[in-house]
């Protein structure tokens, strides 16, 4: 099941889509710091806006440790099991 292309390559989108992410989060980080915020946001609009950015880097990270625990889990199924008798 592990060798499947869509699960294989679903770990690999939800990457990249945890470090875009990332990158959005510290980009408004950034924004935050030099005060730029202020010409596009009143405060409560960019709290907001902040802790949505926040949640979906959340969502992104559970969805990548829920797919990483699933191919454990796979490979150890799927893992040859030894005969210690047989040697």
């Amino acid at each position: 099941m592990t060798d499947r292309p869509a699960f294989r390559d679903f770990g690999k989108i939800a990457e990249k889509w945890l470090a875009l992410a990332e990158k959005r989060r510290d980009d408004f980080a950034e924004f935050h710091r030099s005060g730029r915020w202020q010409r596009y946001y009143d405060p409560e609009g960019l709290i907001a806006q902040t802790l949505k950015v926040a949640e979906i880097c959340d969502r992104w990270t559970m969805v990548l440790e829920q797919h990483r625990r699933a191919l454990q889990a796979l490979r150890r199924l799927e893992a040859p099991a030894i005969n210690r008798d047989a040697a």
